[in-house]
């Protein structure tokens, strides 16, 4: 699973990294493999195209973009095939639970989430 971290300008410096958008798109494109962004990360996904004709969320302002060229929900969390996005740094804890969920099994998200 590769997970982009959100704000602004880091989200934008990603995007630039062409060693990232790379391995981005082999992640996307394997269907074993997961990819994540929050807040305005997503941004970097929908600039590679990795969004077109997929549902997803962001931070709020960023939907209108026209590089997205998918479903902008406004859900705190959206997922999307072996896509997983979220809105903002306050549904961190809740996406971090998500990805866990992901990659080891609600349980293990439970059991995570319980303990914290």
């Amino acid at each position: 699973m590769l997970v982009l971290p959100g704000g602004w300008p880091g989200a934008e410096n990603l995007g630039q990294d062409n060693v990232l958008t790379g391995k981005l798109k082999e992640f996307a494109a394997d269907p074993k493999k997961w990819v994540a962004a929050i807040c305005a990360a997503p941004y970097v996904l929908g600039g590679l195209g990795l969004l077109r004709g997929k549902r997803a969320t962001c931070y709020p302002g960023f939907e209108n973009d026209e590089k997205y060229h998918g479903t902008y929900t406004a859900a705190p969390l959206q997922q999307d095939g072996k896509i997983i996005t979220a809105n903002g740094a306050g549904n961190a804890m809740t996406f971090a639970l998500y990805l866990l969920a992901a990659l080891q099994g609600e349980e293990k998200a439970l059991e995570v989430g319980r303990s914290i």
